[in-house]
């Protein structure tokens, strides 16, 4: 179902003529709320994202679906402290702004991709999964600089979609900071 998706996102994305000005960005996540694994450590992913929407499914409209790529790497910590591991990887998803204000928007998006993980757990086999990433927040304009400013809660789930023994897979929360620049 997954790989579905994303085959069906990626050819929407495509299809669809590129809207005038597309954004790119980066943005920070943090851990909030991570999952304790069966060995007893808590999973602590930091993630590097990278921001591309390169098209608006309602272009002209007063609110806006977005089709954005989000290139990643994360950088997982242990509690208590270990080794650490990485993730990297990049989703196709999404994203509904609901322009609430002038310049400001309340977000909500839903992304899945291809990924690799370094760690090899009770829970999850080391190498390719999914990652599935549920999102909510806010958009806010700054000014007319075609700077943007973007606060998120995000809800991760990653697993392989049972192409492996375990798949159980890892749950974690976070808050998402960055910035993105109209092009």
């Amino acid at each position: 179902m997954r790989f579905t998706l994303f085959i069906i996102f990626f050819f929407v994305a495509i299809t669809v003529p590129a809207q005038t000005s597309p954004a790119l960005g980066f943005h920070l996540g943090i851990p909030i709320i991570h999952e304790t694994l069966k060995e007893g450590r808590q999973y602590k992913p930091y993630q590097l994202l990278f921001y591309y929407n390169f098209t608006n499914l309602l272009k002209g409209k007063k609110n806006d679906l977005y089709v954005y790529l989000e290139p990643q790497l994360v950088w997982v910590h242990f509690s208590p402290k270990d080794d650490y591991e990485w993730e990297f990887g990049s989703n196709l998803g999404l994203e509904y702004r609901w322009n609430v204000f002038g310049q400001t928007a309340i977000t909500a998006a839903i992304g899945s991709g291809p990924h690799f993980i370094t760690v090899e757990t009770r829970q999850q086999r080391r190498g390719f999964i999914f990652s599935d990433n549920f999102t909510a927040g806010l958009h806010q304009k700054l000014g007319d600089s075609g700077m943007n400013l973007d606060l998120k809660m995000r809800f991760r789930h990653i697993s392989n979609a049972n192409l492996a023994k375990p798949n159980i897979g890892i749950d974690s929360w976070f808050v998402i900071a960055g910035l993105t620049k109209d092009l």
